[in-house]
């Protein structure tokens, strides 16, 4: 087979993780084989594993590929927005709008599919684009007084985070079932999904974390 020019590798490369990305999403790992990936992108398998050399490196780049994509955006949210409340508003909406894939299924696979090497390996990489963007807007509104500090709930921004983190992933698990309710549903029949529904949809999860459901102050312990 005769050499690929740097650009063409690069390109062939970026086409097997953009169609791994959306095989893992919507089949899951296990279902997906790397002769199904390099059918779908047009190639051979060796010209596959010219590439990469196993389905788990494969997974691997694509995690990488997607976190890399979101930790730019959660950080020109906080560059550009200027409260906590509007950066964890925008955050939200840009994760809602832009990972309609079951997020359970994801974790499920990282978590009983992948060597313990490529579970750190993919963990670091969410941490640093989805976890500490979060951590960092709590924390710039703790300073700014815009939030109660941690002494006052005793909940710190790693844990505020986690907690908006669980609400998102229970969205976006409900939404990818198309349940009553969510812009999947309310998208049904029409071919789209509004950014109307993201968009209410993250402003009643971040009021919902940020203020509560209770009229009155939280009781004193």
């Amino acid at each position: 087979m005769a050499a690929q020019k740097p650009n063409q590798s690069h390109d062939t490369r970026t086409t097997i993780v953009k169609t791994a990305k959306e095989l893992f999403m919507e089949l899951g790992y296990r279902a997906v084989s790397t002769r199904q990936i390099a059918a779908v992108c047009g190639i051979t398998q060796p010209a596959l594993y010219h590439h990469f050399s196993d389905k788990q490196s494969i997974y691997v780049e694509v995690m990488r590929y997607v976190c890399e994509g979101t930790r730019q955006a959660l950080e020109s949210i906080i560059g550009r927005e200027t409260t906590a409340h509007e950066r964890l508003f925008h955050a939200t909406a840009y994760m809602i709008a832009n990972h309609p894939e079951d997020l359970s299924r994801m974790f499920h696979d990282i978590r009983h599919e992948l060597t313990p090497e490529s579970q750190a390996a993919v963990y670091a990489l969410w941490k640093n684009a989805y976890l500490v963007p979060i951590v960092s807007i709590f924390e710039s509104g703790q300073l700014s007084g815009e939030l109660r500090n941690s002494g006052q709930l005793g909940i710190d921004p790693v844990m505020s985070a986690r907690l908006l983190m669980g609400l998102i992933n229970q969205t976006l698990s409900s939404q990818a079932a198309g349940a009553p309710g969510s812009p999947a549903a309310a998208g049904a029949g029409t071919g789209r999904r509004g950014t109307k529904e993201y968009e209410q949809q993250a402003r009643m999860l971040v009021n919902v974390l940020l203020y509560g459901l209770s009229a009155a102050e939280p009781p004193t312990v």
